[in-house]
Parts: structure tokens; sequence; C-alpha cells
């Protein structure tokens, strides 16, 4: 058998390194953007737990400052202080909360504590228009039960 050979035919040398050339840029943002939202991600849940357990510590009246507990707990998970900035703890009482304790409040009113935080992408967005900062914020409310 003979194998025919063309003097037109193309070389094709090179041909996979301009597809992988087009194909990478995309692929790396897709996979900086799974890391980012898993990065922001444990930080909500960080933040949700620090905001419950200071909620929690007001209700059942440890007696301990509940902005120093809820930033305790903040402190002590790594994820949480990494990219971030600007954590707050406020009581407000303008949703019907009763402050910083639930000494002295009736039955049945509610200890808010909201937690606000700034976090930075691990990976910058190369998007027009996308912000490199996203500002979490978390809100737990439980049930005074003593007075």
């Amino acid at each position: 058998m003979r194998w025919r050979t063309s003097r037109n035919t193309r070389d094709e040398r090179g041909a996979s390194a301009v597809e992988f050339a087009l194909v990478v840029v995309p692929l790396l943002m897709v996979i900086a953007g799974i890391i980012n939202f898993g990065v922001v991600f444990a930080q909500q849940l960080a933040l949700d737990n620090a905001v419950r357990a200071g909620a929690r510590a007001g209700v059942v009246d440890t007696g301990k400052n509940l902005t120093t507990e809820t930033t305790n707990q903040w402190d002590s998970t790594a994820i949480a202080k990494s990219q971030t900035s600007g954590f707050a703890v406020t009581f407000p009482t303008n949703t019907g909360g009763v402050g910083t304790t639930c000494k002295g409040s009736t039955y049945g009113k509610n200890m808010v504590v909201r937690g606000e935080v700034t976090s930075k992408f691990l990976f910058p967005w190369p998007l027009p228009g996308m912000g490199q900062t996203i500002t979490l914020s978390s809100q737990a409310e439980f049930q005074c039960e003593y007075q």
C-alpha cells in the first residue's frame, strides 16, 4: 500500500499551543473566581458564627463584653482575618433590639447583634466594573429569657 502525500497540506505543528493560549486565560479566570468565592464564603460563615456567638453571650448573661466576645470569636478563625478589614459590631435598638444586654428588658424582647466586615478578593478581577472588595454583613437575633 502506498501513502499519498500532497504538496498542499498545511503544517499543523503549533496548533495545540495556539489553542492552549486561547483557552488558558478564561480557564484561569474561572479557577480564580472559584477560589475567590470559596474564600469569601468561608469568611461569611465565620462572620455569621462570630455574630451568633456574641448574641448568644448577651442572651445567656455571661457577664462578658459582647463586642469583645464577638471580636474574639472572629479573630479565632484563621480564614476570617486573612484579606479582611474594618470588622465592626453594632447592637441596633431601632429594630426592636434591647442593646448590649438583656438585663432589665421585658420578657420576649430580642437581642440583635450585627457584624460587618470588608473582604478583599484573593485574586483581583480583571473585568471592568468589578470592585476589588466586597462588604459582608450578618445579623443574629435571640430572644431574651431573663430580666
